[in-house]
């Protein structure tokens, strides 16, 4: 059958699934709220990486780009993600979290145009 066409289109939908999936796992509160009370929310930080990740995937393509472009700036991204650190220095669940959500959302398009 094919792979599914990949372009920026698809990139943003899949944006719009993973924040979708976070609201549905915060409910009636906000991601600001649970880190308020000191709370650690592993399973929404993941979604949270996802949505950056994406984001940062659609302001390096353009609508343009092909299917062979977006692979190729997933897989500069992902090697970028896998490398981050946590701003001031020490690990956390939750900045693990954050950090694999990115790295398995552009994992996901840098397998698709392999």
């Amino acid at each position: 059958m094919g792979d599914p066409v990949v372009d920026r289109a698809t990139v943003k939908r899949r944006r719009l699934e993973a924040a979708e999936e976070l609201s549905m796992l915060l409910g009636d509160t906000t991601a600001c709220a649970i880190a308020k009370d000191g709370r650690s929310y592993p399973a929404g930080k993941f979604h949270e990486g996802r949505i950056a990740a994406l984001g940062d995937l659609m302001r390096r393509i353009d609508a343009d780009s092909t299917a062979e472009r977006i692979a190729d700036a997933a897989v500069e991204l992902r090697a970028e993600w896998e490398h981050r650190v946590v701003p001031g220095g020490g690990e956390s669940r939750d900045w693990e979290s954050y950090r694999a959500g990115g790295v398995q959302a552009l994992g996901e398009f840098a397998l698709r145009g392999a």
